[in-house]
């Protein structure tokens, strides 16, 4: 049984951003999980296998902790 491990990275969802790069992680979070990085928690909502290559692309989202984000000015 090979012991090659991926190359796993982790991105934001909407933006893009890159936000860290691991090597050698014993599990890949699944969908809709919720992780800790960077003293904040994200929910994963893609994860992409690219075998050509070995290297797993996670998307997250961050977890809004308000949930009133939109208030009115007026």
């Amino acid at each position: 049984m090979s012991k090659d491990l991926a190359k796993v990275i982790l991105w934001e969802e909407n933006q893009k951003d890159f936000l860290k790069k691991f090597y050698d992680l014993q599990f890949v979070p699944r969908i809709g999980e919720e992780i800790y990085l960077k003293k904040e928690k994200w929910r994963v909502t893609r994860v992409e296998h690219d075998l050509e290559v070995n290297e797993i692309n996670v998307y997250i989202e961050i977890i809004k902790k308000v949930k009133h984000e939109k208030a009115s000015n007026s």
